[in-house]
């Protein structure tokens, strides 16, 4: 939430007339309600437990920076166990994972037993003694609850800063964060939500400093930069891969500062950029070195040189394939595709970043041994880059009242998407769909067969799940159905159902009406601002 504020902030000061400050603050309100109705709805609907390795691993790592002070993890690094550690210095052992969302979880986890104690959450350690759940484990995988809700207010940002009405850039900012795989992502404790955030405010930044106040003459200050910077360098100290990512993005802060400046301008905006972006850079080696003594190794040793996938095969698979096919779990990109053309020919500089970036870590992922992101739901690689990709979106949003035609495509498409939002928020993904254990022979092998595809196998449990859902919050239900006591499919997969926990259970009532209302408030700000916008542009003289 920190960029979001700082950019309302900001926008207000840059303001240079009471009618354009009372818009930003608007703006900044609009954008601070719609992260707080978020942030709420993933806290509601979060899992509370932890399913993967990935989160035990990066989990214990903000333990033993907490209560010991030191990078160590408890997981034994054998085989058979999923959260597996690396052996390094001294045969101590790490995780291979970066450590962005460790460190960002600091105050989850240290203020969990102060607020959620009084819950009374069951711990529960595997046969490898992996915590997996209880009262820290509930409080630290709210991270990503607020991490994926500051992440919708800064794509709302993005497009209001792109020049899109406020209802347009807020229906863009709703369809990231309800309509996508963000809101599945944002209910655990992987990296996915981080990176998307860390992605959008580094092009934010770049929008901020790239925006030439139209009666001042002035150019924004540099601080915008160093935002930029930052995010990116803490999105590679969340994934080191990342760096193709911002690389298109640093392009991106040269050419301003060309622009503005010509060779010193190129220098400074460079110099200033990178400046940023290296803190972090020295945190990853820093991390790397205490590890595994060289500032190079991150810990996936030959993993990470696995390029064994055709390129082809991996794009397609990412792209279109039932099993992990971005536009099966994400219906709503078919409006971004559709307005991609007209987002292109407007700003042209954001979308060549847009389609650098894009095309750089497609490519890269593509050739990966697992490209599909081993046991999870849908093409988790991708996550970091939706944000971005929605924004064309709103082109077709903006074309609403244009015609019954519109109407009808955007609410089917939109419908879709909803859909397949609650078919994974409803149903318990690792009770469904393909094992965790896949390989990638056996994943590939089913990767274009429909009927084995996660997604249409979760769909099948929607209307079921939502009927259960509604009963279990109004009470009409118990928490736990004893006649499906030992299946896997237990309606929904909420935290409250996972724990039996009846104060759970008034948790997720509580987060979803906080966030039913700030969501109601701050579309009541926008249609308000609209209004406002078109009877000042009425009663304006002619030019």
């Amino acid at each position: 939430m920190i960029c979001t504020l700082f950019a309302g902030v900001s926008a207000a000061n840059l303001a240079s007339s009471p009618m354009k400050a009372a818009r930003s603050r608007r703006i900044a309100l609009i954008a601070c309600l719609l992260g707080l109705a978020f942030t709420a709805f993933y806290a509601g609907t979060s899992r509370g437990t932890f399913v993967f390795g990935d989160d035990i691993l990066m989990y214990q790592v903000t333990q033993a920076i907490w209560d010991r002070g030191e990078v160590t993890v408890t997981s034994p690094s054998r085989r058979g166990d999923v959260a597996k550690a690396v052996l390094g210095r001294d045969r101590q052992r790490f995780a291979k994972y970066g450590l962005g969302p460790s460190l960002v979880a600091l105050p989850f986890y240290g203020a969990s037993h102060e607020l959620f104690d009084r819950l009374e959450l069951t711990p529960f350690v595997d046969g490898f003694g992996n915590e997996r759940t209880g009262t820290t484990v509930f409080g630290t995988g709210l991270t990503n609850a607020a991490l994926g809700g500051a992440t919708v207010a800064v794509t709302f940002l993005l497009a209001v800063e792109l020049g899109f009405p406020l209802l347009v850039a807020l229906m863009t900012a709703i369809c990231l964060g309800s309509a996508t795989l963000l809101a599945h992502y944002s209910s655990t404790f992987l990296s996915e939500p981080l990176s998307a955030l860390c992605l959008a405010g580094a092009v934010l930044g770049l929008l901020k400093v790239g925006k030439k106040d139209s009666v001042k003459g002035e150019w924004p200050d540099r601080w915008w930069l160093a935002v930029s910077g930052f995010a990116a360098g803490l999105a590679v100290a969340t994934k080191v891969a990342h760096i193709v990512l911002v690389v298109p993005i640093l392009v991106w802060a040269a050419v301003l500062g060309w622009r503005r400046e010509r060779a010193r301008g190129l220098a400074v905006h460079t110099l200033y950029w990178s400046f940023f972006f290296s803190c972090w850079l020295c945190v990853v080696a820093g991390y790397n070195w205490v590890r595994f003594g060289s500032v190079i190794s991150t810990g996936y040793g030959g993993e990470a040189g696995m390029f064994s996938t055709a390129p082809e095969v991996g794009l397609a698979g990412l792209l279109a394939s039932p099993a992990r096919g971005v536009f099966w779990y994400c219906p709503v990109l078919f409006l971004a595709a559709a307005g991609a053309l007209a987002f292109w020919r407007r700003h042209r500089a954001c979308a060549l970043a847009i389609v650098a970036a894009s095309g750089a870590w497609l490519l890269l992922i593509s050739r990966y041994y697992q490209w599909y992101g081993g046991g999870c739901w849908g093409p988790r690689f991708l996550v970091p880059l939706l944000p971005l990709w929605i924004l064309p979106a709103a082109e077709i949003f903006a074309r609403w009242r244009r015609g019954r035609g519109w109407q009808t495509a955007i609410v089917l498409v939109v419908g879709a998407s909803l859909v397949t939002t609650a078919a994974a928020l409803l149903v318990p993904f690792d009770g469904v769909g393909q094992p965790l254990s896949a390989s990638q022979a056996e994943f590939e092998a089913r990767a274009w067969t429909v009927a084995e595809s996660p997604l249409l196998r979760s769909l099948a449990y929607v209307p079921e799940g939502v009927v259960v859902t509604a009963a279990k919050l109004s009470g009409r239900m118990a928490i736990r159905d004893e006649k499906a006591a030992n299946s896997s499919l237990q309606f929904p997969d909420f935290a409250f159902v996972r724990y039996g926990s009846h104060a759970l259970l008034n948790w997720t009532r509580g987060s979803f009406l906080l966030a039913a209302l700030a969501l109601a408030v701050a579309i009541g700000l926008a249609k308000g601002a609209g209004g406002s916008a078109q009877k000042a542009l009425l009663s304006s003289p002619p030019q």
